[in-house]
């Protein structure tokens, strides 16, 4: 039985409305005791009775019910349930990663999202929220390992606390997908000499390398990594999963064989696919036949490293291991089959609009 269902058999059985928190550490010292032998009894706190659930890293997770006319039979039966459940999730192990708080969550988010909320700020009610305030970083993890078994809670979130540390929060939503919440401080650990020469945006693309890598490594198979700036998830958490989400889906149509997708990186992306498919294709016909050349995938890799190296040429050449001549060949070769000089500013553009049409179109 997960938490959510003990909190409404909690209402249906008082008539009284119930709900789940994570206190924080000092609070859960203070209030339930914790390390001592009281600390599995109920206090009562703002009008209502708060009965432990399970500890997760020095904090407590408690279950609460309005108090205001509760017999004392109801409160001993209140305290019995919780505490069954307790016993019941200790000797599952589950408690041990927080992984109730994060299934909570999962729920809340995905019903957001479902009705496309994606402002709405955290109720109360979610346990974790009081460890959402702060500033952290989003990333969004999918696997597309469809004939492997899936990876459990508890496994992934021991590989990200050695990537990371023990704060990091670790949410499943859909099957095979995982939200996960770090630390901002992470990005200003070490050297601050050597950060100050790197944006933000490069350091949580060399933080998504790394702890892409990292997943790589452990597991087999295909994994798609997304991250976002830092948010304050208590208000801006709906809003970042659905620009991930986003983010990957965009990432798996114009990014083919890259697995890690950044948001500022594909805002051109964002508006093409944002364009009716049939206006897309009637485009495509206006701007000329360009068949030959996308479709022939040297041609398709030589643009897209052009475009990467920001038209230069000879860092073109050295990222595709060739000498500039037969570079310069293969642009020439572009220019006759297409009328279009990539050197030039103008037909570039034209160029680079051209292959993100012909490949969101293409898929259809």
């Amino acid at each position: 039985m997960e938490s959510e269902i003990l909190r409404q058999k909690l209402e249906q059985l008082t008539g009284k409305k119930a709900g789940i928190k994570q206190f924080g550490r000092q609070d859960s010292k203070s209030l339930f005791g914790l390390g001592s032998q009281e600390s599995d009894q109920p206090v009562i706190l703002d009008d209502n009775i708060w009965t432990p659930l399970y500890e997760n890293d020095g904090r407590i997770t408690a279950v609460s019910v309005e108090m205001e006319g509760l017999s004392a039979m109801e409160v001993q039966l209140v305290h019995f349930a919780v505490r069954s459940f307790a016993t019941a999730l200790k000797a599952t192990g589950v408690k041990e990663e927080g992984e109730m708080e994060a299934l909570q969550l999962s729920k809340w988010l995905n019903l957001q999202l479902e009705q496309e909320r994606e402002d709405t700020e955290l109720p109360d009610d979610i346990a974790l929220k009081s460890r959402l305030f702060g500033d952290m970083i989003p990333f969004l993890l999918i696997s597309e390992n469809v004939h492997n078994a899936p990876i459990s809670y508890r496994s992934l979130m021991k590989l990200l606390r050695s990537y990371f540390d023990s704060t990091v929060i670790l949410i499943p939503l859909q099957e095979k997908e995982w939200l996960i919440l770090a630390r901002k401080e992470l990005l200003t650990d070490g050297d601050d000499k050597e950060e100050e020469e790197e944006s933000e945006d490069d350091l949580l693309s060399q933080t998504s390398m790394g702890l892409h890598e990292l997943i790589a490594n452990e597991w087999v198979g295909v994994f798609h990594l997304a991250v976002a700036p830092a948010i304050v998830p208590v208000k801006g958490l709906t809003g970042a999963v659905a620009l991930l989400r986003e983010t990957i889906i965009l990432g798996r149509i114009f990014q083919v064989g890259e697995y890690i997708h950044l948001p500022w990186e594909l805002h051109l992306e964002r508006l093409v696919n944002s364009i009716p498919d049939a206006r897309r294709r009637q485009l495509l016909g206006q701007i000329g036949d360009y068949t030959s050349v996308l479709s022939d995938k040297e041609m398709l890799q030589t643009l897209e490293t052009f475009f990467e190296m920001e038209c230069n040429v000879s860092e073109t050449a050295k990222k595709l291991y060739i000498h500039r001549n037969t570079l310069l060949y293969r642009l020439d070769k572009i220019k006759q089959e297409t009328g279009a000089d990539v050197r030039s500013f103008g037909d570039a553009a034209i160029v680079k609009l051209t292959m993100l049409l012909y490949k969101v179109t293409k898929r259809k």
